[in-house]
């Protein structure tokens, strides 16, 4: 018997700060662009084969929220956000695209993505990149988190549901912080094979134990490595002059806690805090395998015929043809008591004939009178 060839090699996780600028400039894309294409080349300098970004890096998470006494200032600051997300595809992808190509890595990067058909319309997305140079997929975050809400619209169905991918390196995958305690959703991850989990964070302080913990936990159950990548940004690169309601104005509130992890849950490299810096682990495929002997999910330890999860496979458009909209309903229900009506008047006529079938039959099969003729 052969043993298989299992992959092995080596991930990086990316805990640094995007750039930042005070008000009225807040973001600078391209700076921040920069900043990652150098990071990719660096870890991919390194020997990375996959290289992992924190959660909306490009070009900054949502670290602030609506104050009310300020409300034409966050008017600015939402246009702003807007104009500096990235669409996929766009140049900044291309870019990221010749990075990765570069580095020979695959490049898991979070990004605030903006609509290119709809305007106005931004997610919380992760894009994922090959060392071909190519876009692989793009998940968008399907349930919003506290101040997000003010910025993205949920993810759909379909292929937003279907971003595990088979790679030379493993099934790759990931979520996106708060989408890790969706346990239909990492159910969903687990039961297409995924083997290597990207968790995307903002670094904030306040949620390490919970980026840790449910991180963790999901590679101890799945059996999967993860790469967990969280954003830390030091208080001299905080801009001064912001916005009002802002961690920017907490010292020390985005501390990152970045690592890469086992399929036993246990670190393999860091947590990482405090410090930008890339966290480097070794990943061999094999350990998997030899963590499933007792409860293995997608093995005999996994019980389809009573619990399942049912997944949309379809994409929902804001604009449909007319059949598919509100009158649908109408005609379809005007369609079935048609049929319905029909269906009664068969039953009808069947009960009629089997009636006179049964009294036929009856007269034929009871005894004869000797006195019948």
């Amino acid at each position: 018997m052969s043993i298989p060839d299992f992959p092995r090699y080596k991930a990086a996780a990316v805990q640094a700060s995007p750039v930042v600028k005070d008000a009225p400039q807040w973001f600078d894309l391209e700076a921040t662009l920069d900043k990652a294409v150098s990071l990719i080349a660096e870890a991919g300098g390194h020997g990375a084969r996959l290289i992992v970004f924190p959660e909306s890096w490009l070009p900054c998470y949502a670290y602030w929220s609506l104050d009310l006494a300020e409300r034409p200032a966050f008017y600015e600051l939402w246009a702003h956000y807007l104009w500096s997300s990235i669409e996929v595809p766009g140049p900044e992808t291309e870019a990221l695209c010749r990075a990765a190509k570069q580095a020979g890595a695959y490049v898991v990067m979070g990004i605030n993505e903006r609509d290119r058909t709809l305007p106005g319309r931004m997610y919380n997305s992760i894009l994922y990149l090959s060392p071909q140079g190519r876009v692989l997929g793009l998940h968008r975050k399907i349930c919003i988190t506290v101040q997000e809400r003010l910025f993205h619209a949920a993810g759909d169905g379909g292929d937003n549901l279907k971003t595990v991918f088979d790679t030379e390196i493993g099934h790759l995958g990931g979520s996106i912080c708060g989408e890790h305690i969706q346990l239909t959703l990492q159910h969903n991850w687990l039961m297409q094979g995924l083997q290597v989990h990207c968790s995307l964070w903002p670094g904030t302080r306040g949620i390490e134990d919970f980026a840790d913990q449910v991180t963790r936990t999901m590679c101890r159950i799945g059996h999967l490595f993860g790469v967990l990548s969280a954003t830390y940004m030091p208080d001299k690169d905080m801009p001064r002059n912001f916005y009002s309601n802002s961690f920017f104005n907490i010292p020390g509130s985005i501390r990152g806690g970045s690592g890469i992890i086992g399929p036993h849950g246990n670190y393999i490299a860091g947590p990482v805090f405090d410090e930008e810096t890339i966290v480097y682990g070794d990943i061999d495929l094999s350990a998997i395998d030899k963590t499933r002997f007792a409860n293995n999910l997608t093995g005999y330890y996994n019980r389809w015929d009573l619990l399942n999860v049912n997944v949309s496979q379809q994409t929902y458009e804001p604009l449909a043809p007319f059949p598919a909209g509100a009158n649908q309903a109408h005609t379809g229900q005007d369609d079935l008591e048609r049929r319905m009506g029909q269906l009664e008047q068969q039953l009808a006529q069947l009960t009629s004939a089997l009636k006179e079938t049964s009294i036929d039959a009856a007269l034929t099969a009871r005894p004869r009178h000797p006195l019948e003729t």
